[in-house]
């Protein structure tokens, strides 16, 4: 195969036959990203992986990338333990099995983690050590906002939430967005929690499972011709509104927390009008 049809996995126009390939391997790719790859790292272990070995020369070639910057490429992967170079001359690089190379990386973000988890107990410690110098006043509480970008910190905000809750746990979202909430085991979190949770579907279609066992007289659902939104109001006293839901395109979610009382009450305010008008799943 010529270098022309190697760039063609990656480049081609959408009326050739390599067009679909090329929109599984940018999910690839992006997937790769996610696992802590930067673009051209993902772009060098997918070649290899799909065309074989392959020399530094070769790889820079067919992916048009200047030669010293793909020979840092290459050394970086090896340190990932995603590629492993032949004994050969010139230097032969080759691509893990994809399986073999996700549960590497797993184990090595993992690893990360136990680290940083080791580390909570010390510089908890050493920062209580260092008095507080924040000087009081009489002034009035001020209103807080937080922006969150990604399920991991959305999802840890929301467990913050349930864990103060004492009164009621609002939540509004699509079929999706709750199905979302019911993986991250955030209905677990709020059935441990003194909190009286309400929920409101919308659009509903079609009833899954795990609303079915939930009692019916915390959940309402709403006309399929309404928009699609999501929010959660807890105690009245704070709201996380979804600006990116998971009835979004793009896949990442994004998220706006904030204590504002004219916001909560706003929010409250729809999330009434909506049970008032919102029907009994059965």
């Amino acid at each position: 195969m010529n270098i022309d049809e190697q760039i063609s996995l990656f480049d081609n126009n959408s009326d050739t036959a390599m067009y679909k390939h090329k929109l599984i391997l940018e999910k690839i790719q992006n997937e790769l990203i996610n696992f802590g790859l930067t673009k051209s790292q993902a772009r060098v272990f997918i070649y290899l992986g799909k065309y074989g070995s392959k020399t530094a020369s070769a790889i820079a070639k067919a992916l048009q990338l200047p030669r010293t910057e793909t020979y840092h490429l290459v050394n970086s992967l090896q340190n990932m333990g995603l590629v492993v170079a032949e004994l050969s001359h010139p230097t032969q690089y080759t691509a893990m099995e994809m399986n073999n190379a996700i549960s590497t990386l797993v184990k090595q973000e993992q690893e990360r983690i136990d680290v940083l988890a080791n580390k909570e107990a010390s510089l908890s410690e050493m920062w209580n050590e260092i008095p507080f110098f924040a000087v009081e006043t009489d002034e009035s509480k001020s209103e807080k906002m937080q922006l969150l970008h990604g399920a991991g910190p959305i999802t840890n905000k929301i467990k913050e939430m349930v864990n103060s809750s004492t009164d009621d746990f609002r939540i509004y979202g699509s079929v999706s967005d709750l199905l979302r909430l019911y993986h991250s085991d955030v209905f677990d979190w709020i059935c441990e929690s003194p909190a009286n949770l309400q929920m409101i579907v919308s659009p509903l279609i079609n009833t899954p499972e795990f609303l079915s066992e939930m009692h019916s007289g915390k959940i309402r659902a709403i006309p399929s011709n309404s928009d699609n939104k999501c929010f959660i109001v807890n105690d009245r006293k704070e709201v996380l509104i979804f600006m990116r839901n998971a009835t979004h395109p793009t896949r990442q979610v994004f998220a706006w927390w904030s204590d504002s009382e004219t916001l909560v009450d706003m929010m409250n305010s729809l999330f009434e009008l909506s049970w008032d008008k919102g029907e009994s799943l059965y």
